[in-house]
């Protein structure tokens, strides 16, 4: 029986009290520098501007003035995150360095010191008239440097193209292409280059700036963050460096002499002596995490695979947080001038580990002319064995970069859609039986059956993320339907829909989060190139689900789940995060539509206030449409954490009515 006192004294209660709880402002990131703040001097130079990759398994953002990956603190999008949507970031920054003999001195325009401008937002093209499946370009300078300290202007202008696919075969790595232009430089102060000028000595450098790696709880600057790496170029024969580090030596590795031609640095994760990992080993090597499982596997590289004209290999260089150079005679010095290429950092004849910085050059071209062009055609990638790590990831990079370096080689003209079935039309419902869920419907489209090399259906669940952002991806259903002679498993089960499969997944709890996804995957193809097994990309069909009952027609099943609230439970988030910073939550369920639900303590005091369908997580991890729950993430509306008690809540419904509950948190 419902007591209308109590009814009337919480809604006196929350009426005098609602108004006070305001919304938090929402606190975009700023540009780099506004066009209007640089008035009639801006000339062709835009607003900040990015775009994002995230077909692939890498996961990157392309921006519009000379950044690869995302440098940010706080906040952070995509950077090399590897695997996609994990949030475990594999770059810092990556940037170019053009640098020429200007009048007898040397001269350079580096992008980490801000010295390009963006003249162009970053354009996204996919279709017929795309080179890859989702190409992007855009332009930037340096005729007008306005973020810049005591620049001197090359006069160059960048067209930054980038090129990404889904497929296995090449969905470890995106291309870039840069076409670095003499433009002339800006005489009259107001932004437009003006006036022809020949540059001699013409070099073109990457700075690569990986931390290997950042997972979305770490901070910036945490351990295992960026203080523990190694950075090195495949100019160093692999017999004489992989020895000097026991976690690679004597391991039996495929890489050949021919591979080391000077044109890629690679970075990975080493072993921190004064740090344990996360599962109390000494040896932090790959960053186990509690589970044991390595964190950071990875070794993330950039190669170039074509200028033209040609500039040959010249050096590569380290640096560290502490002796970046300066400026730009400091610069050639020590990172141009040398035609060498430095090996493993060693300390007390053993490899030390650090925040560094690999910087690889090529030239000099003798005369970059005015109005003449030199296009630099590199891969970005990570390369990983997710179990094994070390020696088996740098394998795995050189691997896909040799793929990366064919389709450069035959000018993007090898077929996705003829490697590749379509990706599966994944779809996930509720199973309901008498109006409640039991279990969750996953269906798949027939389409990719049809592809020349198609063998069949990979079928994959997982339940939450791991420790390291991923997926733990466990079979579904049988796991595998292949569709090749003696298969007993081919077809899968048929859905009510025609031309479509189906699979009901019973083991499920409504409220806990759970990640569907289908692979269709080939024969092995071994034209043009040996691809082997080709897979489409499993982050391309996952879908996510929080299993809840239908929007409730009565107010008579109101539950709070988990009641008592205990703060191990399994539906927390162990591993707040700038992407997700909830922690707790609890889920009002059965709720209509157009519930509101007002949270007092038992003394009566307001302390938050929820509507259905409100959910405390975000992006793929939301619960936004869930209209028959509401979810509290236990903050108060003073931006406090909800202490243990005993909570009273009431119930709003407009069309049904009101009812009241209680629930108890226990920390």
């Amino acid at each position: 029986m419902r007591n209308h006192a109590l009814i009337f004294f919480l809604i006196a209660i929350a009426l005098l009290l609602a108004g006070s709880a305001g919304a938090a402002d929402s606190n975009p990131r700023p540009t780099r520098l506004a066009k209007s703040a640089l008035g009639s001097n801006a000339g062709p130079i835009v607003e900040d501007n990015w775009k994002f990759h995230q077909i692939g398994t890498l996961w990157t953002r392309v921006t519009n003035f000379g950044y690869m990956g995302d440098d940010a603190y706080e906040g952070r999008t995509p950077s090399c995150d590897w695997p996609g949507g994990s949030g475990n970031s594999y770059l810092y920054r990556g940037t170019i360095w053009l640098s020429a003999t200007v009048d007898g001195i040397f001269r350079s325009t580096q992008g980490d010191d801000h010295e390009f401008a963006p003249i162009d937002s970053v354009h996204v093209i996919t279709g017929p008239e795309a080179r890859s499946e989702q190409d992007t370009w855009t332009r930037f300078y340096d005729v007008s440097a306005p973020l810049a300290e005591n620049h001197f202007p090359l006069g160059l202008e960048i067209t930054e193209r980038s090129f990404a696919w889904s497929a296995s075969y090449a969905d470890d790595f995106i291309i870039y292409e840069w076409t670095i232009k003499n433009v002339g430089i800006d005489s009259d102060g107001n932004g437009e280059p003006d006036t022809p000028r020949d540059l001699q000595d013409f070099f073109f450098t990457i700075r690569f700036d990986p931390d290997v790696s950042k997972l979305p709880n770490w901070g910036a600057e945490y351990q295992f963050t960026n203080i523990d790496d190694h950075v090195l170029s495949n100019a160093t024969p692999w017999d004489e460096w992989l020895p000097l580090f026991p976690q690679m030596d004597g391991r039996e590795h495929t890489l050949t002499p021919e591979q080391n031609d000077s044109t890629m640095i690679f970075m990975w994760d080493g072993d921190n002596p004064n740090v344990p990992a996360d599962n109390g080993q000494p040896d932090d090597f790959g960053n186990p995490g509690p589970d044991g499982k390595l964190q950071s596997p990875g070794f993330i590289g950039i190669k170039i695979l074509k200028s033209e004209p040609y500039l040959a290999p010249s050096s590569f260089h380290q640096c560290n947080i502490y002796n970046d150079p300066k400026t730009d005679e400091e610069a050639y010095n020590r990172m141009i001038s040398k035609f060498e290429y430095e090996g493993v950092v060693l300390s007390k004849g053993k490899p030390f580990p650090y925040d560094y910085r690999g910087i690889l050059t090529f030239g000099p071209h003798p005369t970059l002319a005015y109005g003449d062009s030199i296009v630099v055609t590199a891969a970005l990638g990570v390369g990983c064995d997710p179990d094994s790590g070390g020696v088996y990831s740098l394998m795995k990079l050189v691997e896909i970069m040799d793929v990366a370096q064919f389709i450069v080689d035959t000018d993007y003209t090898m077929s996705t859609a003829a490697m590749s079935p379509a990706t599966p039309d994944v779809r996930v419902e509720p199973n309901l039986q008498d109006g409640v869920v039991n279990g969750v419907k996953v269906t798949w489209d027939d389409a990719s059956a049809n592809h020349d090399y198609f063998a069949g259906y990979k079928v994959w669940k997982s339940v939450g993320t791991t420790a390291a952002g991923g997926y733990d991806w466990q079979p579904l259903g049988l796991g595998v339907y292949e569709n090749l002679p003696g298969s007993s498993s081919w077809p899968p089960p048929a859905a009510d829909e025609p031309g479509r499969f189906q699979i009901i997944d019973y083991d499920v709890i409504n409220g806990l989060d759970y990640y569907y996804s289908v692979q269709a995957y080939t024969i092995p193809i071994e034209h043009p190139i040996p691809l082997g097994v080709v897979e489409t990309n499993i982050l391309n069909s996952l879908k996510y689900i929080s299993p809840a009952n239908p929007v409730a027609q009565t107010l008579d099943n109101v539950k709070v789940v988990p009641n008592p609230y205990i703060g191990s439970a399994v539906w927390n988030n162990p591993l707040p995060s700038d992407i997700n910073p909830w922690e707790h939550r609890l889920q009002f369920i059965n709720l209509p539509a157009d519930a509101v639900i007002k949270i007092f303590t038992l003394d009566g005091d307001f302390v938050d206030e929820i509507q259905a369908g409100q959910s405390v997580r975000k992006g793929t991890q939301s619960v936004e449409g869930n209209t028959s729950v509401a979810e509290w993430d236990m903050i108060t509306r003073n931006d406090q954490e909800a202490a243990p008690g005993l909570y009273i809540f009431l119930v709003d419904s407009p069309s049904l009515g009101q009812t009241t509950g209680k629930f108890v948190i226990i920390r």
